[in-house]
């Protein structure tokens, strides 16, 4: 079983993270939903900046995962407390070869410790739906749904009456 190294990275880490978003990116647009025709239109300079904006100073936390043999980057997970002290796992991901080796319950295990030491008053994650996967690493944790978001997209909104 291989091994693997984690580091903690500020801001800086987004730079590392890219590559992996992108393929996070590509991950959601072939899963069985309406949206995932709208992933290709989403950028990771956006979403660095709205990751950004929502973390209080000095509250946002990067973990990459990488390889102990070659020091590849495989995972990474992305947390933050906002002003308000909610607490986020805003994104996370593990390269689809390397799923099954416990480096995503090890990220999140990570971030929710961490949530936990800045005293977040909640902790939450968005989770795409129709990502079974995740669903059940988040359930494992003591996550559960507790909204449903329902949006139009703007492709189809043509009204039924």
């Amino acid at each position: 079983m291989p091994s693997f190294d984690y580091r903690i990275a500020g801001e800086e880490g987004f730079a590392a993270v890219q590559p992996l978003w992108v393929k996070l990116r590509a991950y959601h647009s072939h899963l069985p939903w309406h949206f995932a025709g709208e992933m290709h239109r989403l950028t990771f300079e956006p979403r660095k900046q709205e990751i950004l904006t929502k973390a209080a100073p000095g509250k946002l936390r990067i973990e990459v995962a990488s390889t102990a043999s070659d020091a590849v980057d495989v995972a990474y997970c992305i947390s933050t407390v906002s002003a308000s002290g909610r607490g986020e796992v805003d994104s996370i991901f593990v390269e689809e070869s390397f799923r099954g080796h416990g480096i995503g319950s090890e990220l999140l295990r990570h971030a929710l410790v961490w949530l936990e030491s800045l005293g977040a008053s909640s902790k939450v994650v968005t989770v795409a739906y129709a990502n079974e996967e995740a669903l059940a690493l988040y359930k494992r944790f003591g996550f559960h749904p507790r909204t449903i978001l329902l949006e139009q997209s703007n492709a189809s909104s043509e009204l039924v009456i």
